[in-house]
């Protein structure tokens, strides 16, 4: 039986998918700090949970994630959402494994690999930068709703300032210039994200700034920090093994485009 997911539900598969949270951080953190953005329907056969799905709706995009025993678990938990999903585009930050179960499902599936790498309590976070990073707050909504347009980067709502820290650089003018964020924070993890750097002040340690503060400020909150950044990014990939994050036992993972 497909329902809209109680408390109980939610608490039996965050005991499942917990077990193993660098693969599941995404729904992990839909079922606890992000639950009240998202539409969580179950699927519970003989008295136990065989699949929940989360669906995001604080974006301009679709964005889902999903834990199922099966792909025709999943299928039914996708069919529950009636025309919500029904030739919309959704987004997902799948493992190899997940990916598998959504290509068999799903009508087209465009994925991009990316890198996940990892910091917690044992690992020496270094930063070479003299830059200071200043916290922001809403009152800087404006300036980073300018910069996240300007590089590209969607995945921002002013809601995310509520989540945790953003840290981030100024010019001589206080205008922010570098950011480096979070999309979420919970027991299990915290992942940075929401980083951007305006084009004409890079190369300047800026960023390496913005995100050794925030990983400061996290690793005070919770266990493990995580980040990803898309394969083909060098300079992240060189920038943070820089400083110290490691490589994730769930890495790769895809950043995945999917109609159903």
């Amino acid at each position: 039986m497909i329902h809209t997911a109680t408390d109980e539900d939610v608490q039996e598969a965050l005991s499942i998918v917990t077990q193993e949270p660098l693969e599941n951080i995404t729904l992990i953190a839909d079922l606890t700090q992000l639950r009240d953005w998202c539409d969580i329907r179950a699927c519970r056969q003989d008295g136990r949970i065989r699949g929940i799905f989360a669906l995001y709706h604080d974006l301009d995009f679709l964005a889902g994630a999903f834990w199922a025993e099966s792909s025709s678990i999943l299928s039914a938990l996708v069919n529950d959402y009636g025309q919500k999903l029904k030739r919309a585009q959704m987004v997902f930050i799948c493992t190899e494994e997940h990916l598998e179960t959504i290509r068999q499902v799903a009508k087209s599936v465009d994925a991009i690999k990316e890198r996940q790498m990892v910091m917690d309590c044992h690992s020496q976070l270094m930063c070479d930068s003299s830059i200071r990073a200043d916290l922001l707050t809403f009152e800087d909504t404006e300036d980073l709703r300018e910069l996240y347009h300007l590089s590209g980067t969607p995945a921002w709502t002013p809601n995310a300032l509520k989540l945790g820290p953003f840290f981030g650089v100024r010019d001589d003018r206080g205008k922010v210039v570098s950011v480096a964020g979070v999309h979420f924070v919970n027991q299990y993890s915290a992942e940075i994200g929401n980083i951007a750097t305006h084009p004409e002040h890079r190369r300047k340690g800026y960023a390496q700034s913005s995100v050794a503060a925030v990983t400061k400020e996290l690793l005070n909150e919770s266990d493990t920090v995580v980040l990803h950044f898309f394969d083909d990014n060098i300079a992240a990939q060189k920038l943070y093994e820089k400083m110290g994050f490691r490589y994730s036992s769930a890495d790769p993972i895809y950043f995945t485009k999917v109609e159903f």
